[in-house]
């Protein structure tokens, strides 16, 4: 986990960015007695994040659709994996 301070320090961002995005909800520090806690999934989200504003252009509102729908994607790819394995995990004919 990365503190506040070190998440920035990578990510070469301000605190005042960091703070939208969490309040923004696209991304989901933990928050402790210290503040908060970043994840590399943070990290990663932050990088789309950046590479979608700056690299694509993408607009403040769309960055929230393009997090949105990669998030619903992601969840597919759970349920279908699961499905698969409780395919697989049946004897034939059952």
């Amino acid at each position: 986990m990365l503190t506040l301070d070190e998440f920035q320090l990578r990510l070469d961002v301000d605190a005042r960015t960091v703070q939208v995005w969490v309040d923004e909800g696209w991304l989901l520090p933990q928050r402790g007695q210290g503040g908060l806690a970043f994840s590399e999934l943070d990290v990663a989200r932050a990088r789309l994040i950046r590479d979608l504003k700056d690299g694509i252009g993408v607009n403040h509102e769309g960055i929230g659709i393009v997090l949105n729908l990669i998030d619903q994607v992601h969840g597919l790819r759970s349920i279908l994996r699961e499905l698969l394995l409780a395919g697989t995990a049946r004897p034939p004919g059952a």
